[in-house]
């Protein structure tokens, strides 16, 4: 079987006041907002190894094994058979990083809700690399990637406050339409999203949109937290799944770095995430 025709895309934009000041696309959505005056960067945690932002991997690495050949074509597919050929997809991947595989109860994972396995994942990537983990999805992201998921579009947060006070300093979205599971989306996105890659915002080796989602995933938010109190710094995400009238799956991720009270509505953490997965 060939591999499903997968649509990855996407954009960037560093926003200060509502105006697109630089903007980038990439395999799935991605934008990134900062605001003015915000003080020197806080200093995030330096990665155990592996490649982070500003670096990126130096070729696109497609599928191996293809686990297209494994999951159900041009559907939704989340059943152990097909995510075990994704999960040696990723762990392939992460090797020539180098990183060592992930280590979590697939099953587990399997049974966690759509958004929480995008959630999961996303974090999983970016502790193993030293980064500091997304704290929680919470409802009004969710909505906000639900409403990207729903029209096959990056999702865009249109305010400047998160629920509960905390003032937005930086966003960022990822979007990825086609892929057969959350893991496959975690795939395309961190490691099929160079030159060569369906990423459509990727047309040469050099595009500003190659590895854009791969950088929203593992960007180090907490240096648009400068001046910000540790107790008043938080990260957060929201994430969707939706079936598209176009290529049948649609999935959707924001992240949202902001200072301020503690976000309202959490409703998946990553203190239960990794409970529920056994890490």
């Amino acid at each position: 079987m060939k591999r499903a025709l997968l649509i990855w895309s996407g954009r960037g934009a560093l926003i200060t006041v509502g105006v697109a000041l630089l903007s980038f696309a990439a395999v799935a959505a991605s934008e990134v907002g900062a605001v003015p005056g915000a003080g020197p960067p806080m200093s995030a945690a330096a990665p155990l190894t592996g490649i982070v932002p500003p670096r990126n991997p130096p070729k696109n690495l497609p599928p191996s094994p293809n686990f297209y050949d494994f999951c159900a074509p041009g559907a939704f597919d989340d059943t152990v058979a097909c995510n075990s050929e994704v999960l040696l997809a990723i762990d392939h991947a992460r090797g020539t990083e180098p990183l060592g595989p992930l280590h979590f109860k697939l099953q587990n994972f399997l049974r966690l809700s759509v958004p929480e396995q995008i959630f999961a994942i996303a974090d999983m990537e970016r502790v193993s690399r030293g980064e500091p983990p997304v704290s929680a999805l919470t409802v009004q992201l969710d909505h906000v990637a639900a409403l990207g998921a729903v029209a096959g579009t990056d999702p865009v947060f249109a305010g400047s406050a998160l629920s509960g006070g905390a003032q937005m300093r930086a966003w960022g979205s990822n979007w990825a339409d086609g892929a057969e599971s959350a893991l496959g989306s975690d795939d395309g996105w961190m490691y099929d999203d160079g030159y060569g890659s369906s990423n459509y915002d990727c047309r040469s080796p050099h595009a500003a949109g190659c590895w854009g989602h791969r950088d929203n995933i593992l960007r180090p938010w907490t240096t648009y937290l400068g001046g910000c109190r540790a107790s008043d710094s938080h990260l957060v995400m929201g994430a969707a799944y939706a079936r598209s009238s176009r290529y049948s799956t649609s999935f959707a991720e924001i992240f949202v770095a902001a200072c301020g009270p503690k976000p309202a509505g959490e409703v998946f953490t990553w203190t239960e995430a990794q409970v529920a997965i056994g890490i």
